[in-house]
């Protein structure tokens, strides 16, 4: 695997993709306390924090090159894929409360649970990895990260992609980038993971949370009313699941579709 000749773009582009994260995320919660004060009933709006963060990830990645593409995970759900066309990397991001680093297809539940169902959309994903060597990655995949040469040289994405069917043959490497919410409803850890399918376990590549906090944009207040609305949908998603949005798409599911 090449790695980076200029490390300073790499540290540039991992700001961006933390940039992005935490920006998408405010934009979500703006939308959040503007839908409660609109609508009688809003509590759907709880579901679409990742659209928000795709988006703005895609926007001040698009500096350093990068573009993305519209992928469907299922019959409904749409997230972006993030593609590397020199490198054949594809790059996805995802909120940790459903990432299961010991059983990546399953995912969690809003519990904390382990899903009974694999998602098949993301075992094909993870099927990219199948050519990579893991034996030369740190056995403390949660605890430990390596730097590997991550998103290089994107170039644009030139189709919608719609599943994931063929992605071996299109791509050589699949990583996950993560962020956790904390009980402050701030955003405290962001994660770049790469997936085996050998054994469905994430090895910790690279942890950018120290990038967290370094820009006055990272910086925002989130007073007692919206903090209010985000504390009835903590209490929501705990008890309806998230596929029941679409969000999370099992194998019988994707059947159907």
């Amino acid at each position: 695997m090449r790695k980076w000749e200029n490390i300073n773009c790499r540290e540039k582009l991992n700001e961006s993709i933390v940039d992005g994260i935490i920006e998408g995320y405010r934009d979500y919660l703006e939308v959040r306390r503007q839908k409660a004060r609109e609508l009688k009933v809003h509590g759907a709006y709880a579901w679409v924090k990742g659209n928000h963060i795709d988006h703005y990830v895609a926007l001040v990645c698009k500096k350093h090159g990068v573009e993305s593409a519209v992928a469907k995970a299922g019959m409904t759900w749409q997230y972006l894929q993030f593609f590397n066309n020199d490198e054949k990397i594809l790059f996805v991001v995802k909120n940790s409360r459903y990432f299961n680093v010991d059983e990546v297809d399953k995912g969690k539940d809003a519990k904390g649970r382990a899903r009974t169902n694999k998602a098949t959309y993301m075992t094909n994903l993870m099927n990219i990895n199948s050519g990579l060597n893991f034996e030369e990655i740190p056995a403390k995949h949660t605890s430990q990260s390596i730097q590997l040469g991550l998103l290089e040289d994107f170039q644009p994405a030139k189709q919608e992609v719609e599943d994931t069917i063929g992605m071996v043959a299109e791509f050589d490497k699949f990583y996950i980038a993560t962020y956790n919410i904390g009980e402050d409803y701030q955003i405290n850890d962001i994660r770049i993971w790469l997936p085996n399918p050998a054994d469905n376990k994430a090895y910790l590549i690279s942890d950018l949370t120290h990038y967290i906090g370094k820009k006055p944009g990272h910086q925002f207040e989130i007073e007692t009313d919206l903090k209010d609305i985000l504390t009835q949908t903590v209490a929501a998603e705990g008890l309806v699941d998230a596929a029941a949005f679409g969000i999370v798409i099992d194998d019988a599911e994707e059947r159907k579709s």
